[in-house]
């Protein structure tokens, strides 16, 4: 499989993903309303989403205009641009939760959550770092979204239970 193929089926998934998580969101809360914890877990939801989508049609997108080493540079940098912005959003929003709500997630789900996380951002500051193989950890980096944002609505369905 080639690497705009890989990005491909990353974007696919991350559409098929983030139909989904709109789904259950619609249909299981009638009020529309949900806890602060699960706000917080929906959120990164939406953000791993949204942001692997983005970034597996990024480099397609400036591959028509850039060289190959430009595209994976310039790629990389955005998704560390971005990826940082929304790790900004997701830890906001779990340091002002209220401490009651904090004390409804065990310590667990953020640390499988952030792991994640920090797996995709050293793959993109690898694919800076080095030239030579920059479309691999690039490509990587963008994969890593997908498990983080299944994890994520792991810990919005499955936390109270386990």
């Amino acid at each position: 499989m080639d690497t705009f193929s890989q990005l491909d089926t990353v974007a696919q998934i991350a559409a098929a993903l983030l139909g989904f998580f709109a789904v259950f969101i619609a249909l299981s809360k009638s009020d529309g309303r949900f806890s602060e914890s699960d706000r917080h877990f929906i959120q990164a939801i939406v953000l791993s989403a949204t942001l692997a989508i983005i970034l597996s049609l990024l480099p397609r997108a400036l591959s028509l205009h850039f060289s190959e080493q430009f595209v994976w540079t310039v790629s990389a940098i955005a998704a560390i641009v971005l990826g940082g912005l929304a790790m900004l959003l997701v830890a906001w929003r779990q340091f002002h939760m209220s401490k009651e709500e904090a004390a409804l997630v065990h310590w667990g789900w953020h640390l499988g959550a952030w792991s994640l996380g920090f797996v995709a951002a050293v793959c993109f500051v690898l694919a800076v770092v080095h030239e030579t193989e920059t479309y691999a950890y690039y490509v990587s980096g963008v994969s890593a979204l997908i498990p983080l944002g299944l994890f994520t609505f792991i810990g919005v369905v499955f936390r109270r239970f386990l």
